[in-house]
């Protein structure tokens, strides 16, 4: 008895306090003492209570050998009690939790066993228990008739007993509606999932009344097709999901699944993208959850593995220091001998520290010299690029398209020149070149003249942008490290800032030092990226664009100027940078002054004003293929765009995640897409859209600067169709879009012959095999009907009219109208061939009304009369 009461409240412990060091000393006592007095009982509910609580944190690497061990000694002292067999319960329900075939029939097996030593306790409450998990574990495993006998028995045993079962109880209900829908008896199984909702009623029992109404409503829609009364039960289960809390589970997740399709087939588009987006989202959250409880798994196993380790090491320290008291003497000699031996070894490791330190000076200094000496190489050839260019823009003659092709040459000259320039600086740094020239000057001028040349790139992603800057004049600053750091500072608020977000810069002197801050909407930082945001190198999102040295280098400059800067999130979920330096002659040393006056031209503080204009569909043209480009680069998209616009309707996208929606939305001939850009990359967006049944046959480009073999394979593994690295020759990929286009063509000339649609044949991907089948189901079923419109055809085949008459184009080149005419006339002429019918009973019986405008189309298809093919 006392081992039961010391175990429970180590298990309280346990889960309200943590695993901490003195309580799992303590539970590691418990054990040894049980071992001791030989007392398996007691050991077995120590490991049950540690494998429980493993258990309910999903920590089933730790809890299986907890079980196991408690099996072992179930088996090797003969215990038979509720421990041993809630222990075998748990091993089957890890075993459940994959649902594949195999895992399931170890579920059963184990299943089983328990059942054994549960009736040999004769425990009813755990023997009924049972019965619920074996019948769930037979439907897995397809013995619906077996499932059967245990429902009857714990529906029966649950329900006399009355006793807040409600879970148990709803659970027999749905494994009985599956017994039922396999005996092809679907007015039973309905009747089944109905039942758990009528006894729920009045319960209290929400949790449960949700899963019940979700698995009746589900029912409805994927069995009945009954989507209006699905969706009353849909809703009230997402609502009490809502209020109990439980919205971050699979059922709900499936739930806004269910909710969506419902309302797709009922033509609410609106509601139906809004729960696919929520149910996609949930989706993700999921997956990530699933990720973290592997990584905690490993991670604890990993902590388990290192604990033991130090066990053993303090055990190997108490036998030698056992050794030592017992032989004094040799102790002392070996003390000796190690002092000795560690004196060679420390001085000898000094003299080789010695010597590595010399190098990596030497390799430190070689790498800033080369660092230097490549930047200034680079500066030379970029004054090449940047002076004819620069000269050719002052030219009158020059026609809008060049100046436009010009001015996107010079602004990335100058981007790659300000890259050259910052390892410059990266490399005068490190070898101590780099030194301060601090003067006096009117510090509010150059402050905003520098905030000033970011107003236009503010007007162009819609961003608010906020400037408060004191008066301060007669200061002392260095202006080039003033330069640098806010000039970074602002690009990287404006490169993480989302369109129509905010973005804040105050300027002040507060307690003799001037305190800078540019605040701006973004993604909170984790505690890692704050740690490691200055680092050189580093990146907190890898697809954006940049290398990472930028912030490093504001540090870096920062310090040498006695100053500091600190980032961190804010209450209202925005990341700020704050910045300290000193303004007083005082705060220098003599060696960082200079006489010289500091020269800053004033600036006029222009209003810019432009009002924010909705983006709009663009209006299709049939007569032009839509190229749509994906590309967070405004100025990659506008290059390709120049060389496509002739021949090509192009539609711009900035980001994965818009490129997809665009995608979805207009479903164009072919998509070149960046690789590495926000939200979602390119090879996530290749992968998402060659998945989804309306895209799925658009050919997709992908751009990226990685030259890799293994980034090649990814791209190719998501479904893309080419992959190009950059730098590219606009040539090559005029090439390869109107091979693409032309391989698509080609498609429609092959189905042109068919009088019957053959996916393997004729298609190149199995989402569009599987939407072909679809569409042969849906023409079959409603050729004879003459009402039947591209309205219903939509509708039938589950997507837009748009959608569809886009993806009829692409794969046939027909709209799905001249689609269904073009089958109808076919399978007519087909019938005039083969049938004795004559020509009007033909035209019904294909869904034609009009006998003359059957004539018509006839002829206007095959050049031929009706009564002559007939005759």
């Amino acid at each position: 008895m006392k081992y039961r009461i010391l175990t429970l409240f180590l298990l309280l412990s346990f889960i309200f306090y943590g695993q901490d060091q003195k309580k799992l000393d303590s539970l590691n006592q418990l054990v040894q003492q049980s071992k001791i007095d030989e007392n398996w009982n007691a050991l077995s509910e120590i490991y049950y209570s540690q494998a429980k609580s493993f258990y309910e944190t999903e920590d089933y690497a730790l809890a299986l050998p907890l079980l196991l061990k408690i099996d072992s000694l179930s088996t090797t002292f003969g215990i038979k009690n509720s421990t041993s067999v809630l222990s075998i319960l748990k091993r089957a329900e890890i075993s459940k939790l994959t649902f594949t075939k195999e895992s399931s029939q170890v579920s059963y097996s184990l299943g089983k066993q328990a059942l054994k030593q549960a009736e040999e306790i004769n425990s009813q409450e755990i023997i009924h228990s049972i019965y619920v998990k074996l019948a769930d574990y037979c439907q897995l495993t397809k013995r619906y008739d077996e499932a059967k006998l245990y429902v009857d028995k714990g529906l029966k045993y649950y329900i006399d007993k009355n006793n807040g079962d409600e879970d148990k109880i709803s659970r027999l209900y749905l494994i009985e509606s599956a017994y039922y829908l396999e005996q092809n008896n679907p007015e039973k199984g309905e009747e089944s999932r109905y039942k758990a909702v009528l006894y729920l009623e009045g319960k209290g029992n929400d949790l449960a009344m949700a899963k019940a109404k979700y698995y009746y409503g589900h029912y409805l829609r994927y069995d009945k097709k009954e989507y209006k009364k699905a969706l009353i039960f849909l809703e009230d289960s997402k609502k009490l999901f809502q209020k109990t809390n439980n919205i971050e589970g699979d059922v709900f997740h499936r739930c806004l699944r269910d909710l969506a399709i419902c309302y797709d087939a009922l033509g609410n588009y609106k509601n139906s993208s809004n729960y696919y987006k929520d149910a996609y989202k949930l989706k993700i959250e999921l997956n990530k959850k699933a990720n973290r409880t592997v990584s905690r798994n490993l991670e604890t196993q990993y902590e388990t593995e290192k604990k033991k380790r130090e066990i053993e090491l303090l055990k190997s320290k108490n036998e030698i220091v056992e050794q030592q008291k017992k032989n004094q003497r040799n102790i002392l000699l070996s003390a000796v001998g190690f002092t000795s031996i560690t004196g060679l070894f420390l001085f000898f490791m000094f003299r080789n520290r010695q010597k590595t330190n010399t190098k990596l000076k030497e390799l430190d200094d070689f790498k800033s010299k080369l660092f230097a000496n490549i930047s200034h190489e680079f500066r030379t050839p970029l004054t090449l690029i940047s002076g004819p260019i620069d000269k050719r823009l002052h030219t009158l003659d020059l026609s809008e398209e060049d100046k436009n092709d010009f001015e996107m040459i010079q602004r990335n000259s100058n981007r790659l020149l300000n890259l050259v320039d910052q390892l410059l600086d990266l490399s005068k740094l490190e070898s101590g070149h780099l030194k301060l020239k601090v003067a006096e000057g009117n510090l509010s001028v150059l402050l905003k003249s520098m905030a000033s040349a970011f107003q236009h790139k503010a007007l162009q992603k819609q961003i608010d942008y906020s400037i408060n800057i004191e008066e301060i004049d007669k200061v002392w600053f260095d202006k080039d490290v003033i330069e640098k750091t806010v000039i970074n500072l602002l690009s990287n608020a404006f490169k993480y800032t989302p369109e129509n977000g905010k973005i804040k810069f105050f300027a002040a002197v507060i307690g003799n030092k001037l305190e800078l801050h540019i605040e701006n909407d973004s993604n909170v930082l984790t505690k890692e990226q704050i740690n490691n945001i200055f680092n050189r190198f580093y990146q907190a999102d890898e697809n954006t664009e940049g290398v990472g040295i930028g912030l490093s280098l504001v540090k870096e400059i920062v310090n040498l100027s006695y100053g500091s800067i600190i980032v961190d999130n804010t209450s209202a979920n925005t990341i700020v940078f704050k910045v300290y330096l000193p303004i007083l002659k005082s705060q220098f040393k003599p060696e960082d002054l200079t006489e010289t006056s500091i020269e800053i031209p004033v600036i006029e503080q222009k209003e810019f004003i432009v009002e924010k204009e909705k983006e709009q569909q663009p209006a299709i043209d049939e007569n032009l293929p839509i190229l749509l480009v994906v590309d967070d680069s405004e100025d990659i998209r506008a290059f390709i765009k120049s060389a496509f616009k002739n021949n090509y309707q192009v539609v711009e996208a900035s980001d994965g995640e818009i490129g997809v929606e665009k995608a979805i939305a207009l479903v164009p001939d072919i998509i070149i897409s960046d690789v590495m850009m926000p939200k979602l990359n390119g090879f996530q967006l290749s992968e998402t859209l060659k998945k989804d049944e309306r895209t799925c046959h658009i050919p997709i480009i992908l751009l990226t600067a990685k030259t890799e073999d293994a980034d090649r394979f990814i791209g190719l593994e998501t479904g893309a169709d080419d992959y190009i690295t950059k730098p590219f020759k606009i040539k090559a990929l005029e090439t390869r879009v109107k091979n693409l286009i032309s391989s698509r063509l080609k498609l429609r000339e092959r189905y042109s012959q068919e009088l019957i649609l053959k996916p393997t044949d004729i298609t190149i991907s199995n989402f569009d095999a599987q939407f072909l089948e679809k569409v042969n189901t849906v023409i079959d079923k409603n050729i004879a009907e003459p009402s039947f419109s591209a309205e219903d055809f939509s509708k039938a085949v589950g997507m837009s009219r748009m959608q569809l008459h886009r993806k009829l184009k692409a794969l046939m080149g027909l709209s799905a109208t001249e689609f269904v005419r073009s089958q109808r006339l076919k399978l007519a002429a087909d019938l005039l061939k083969k049938s004795d019918a004559n020509v009007s009973e033909i035209g019904y019986a294909v869904g034609f009304n009009d006998h003359s405008y059957f004539a018509k189309c006839f002829k206007e298809m095959y050049g031929c009369s009706l009564f002559r093919i007939h005759i």
